[in-house]
């Protein structure tokens, strides 16, 4: 792989981790506007989501410990597939199926978290690159 090549996938992991970050650092806070992991879960329930208390702390983990993850290039393909599915869901479930909008959408379209997941599958099949952690552990 070439240096061109890694140092474009450090970008992308590490633009892709910062967007992360502040998303699941909101649902942990208990006065913040989902009201915690509790109320995040909460959330996802009224949507029919089925174990919704075990998948709110999952994304809850997955965009703040999976984000730092992200970052350093730790464990790079499965927590991108996390935030991939983390994406698809918001997308299907909370931007097309509850709000109801379009793509570019005047009252928050699904673009934003389109290229989130397009992002995510792309390090899916890219993995981190050399700078990272990843290829020091063997993965």
């Amino acid at each position: 792989m070439g240096a061109g090549i890694s140092w474009g996938l450090l970008i992308m992991r590490v633009a892709l981790g910062v967007t992360f970050l502040p998303h699941g650092r909101m649902k942990l806070n208990p006065r913040g506007p989902t009201k915690g992991p509790g109320g995040f879960a909460a959330w996802l329930k009224s949507m029919g989501v089925p174990l919704s208390g075990v998948l709110g702390w999952v994304v809850v983990l997955l965009e703040t410990v999976g984000a730092g993850l992200l970052i350093l290039g730790l464990g790079t393909r499965l927590v991108a597939l996390g935030l991939a599915i983390d994406m698809l869901v918001a997308i299907v479930l909370v931007k097309r199926g509850m709000q109801k909008v379009g793509f570019m959408d005047a009252k928050g379209g699904w673009e934003f978290e389109f290229v989130l997941l397009a992002q995510a599958l792309a390090l899916v099949f890219t993995g981190a690159g050399s700078i990272a952690l990843d290829p020091l552990v063997g993965w």
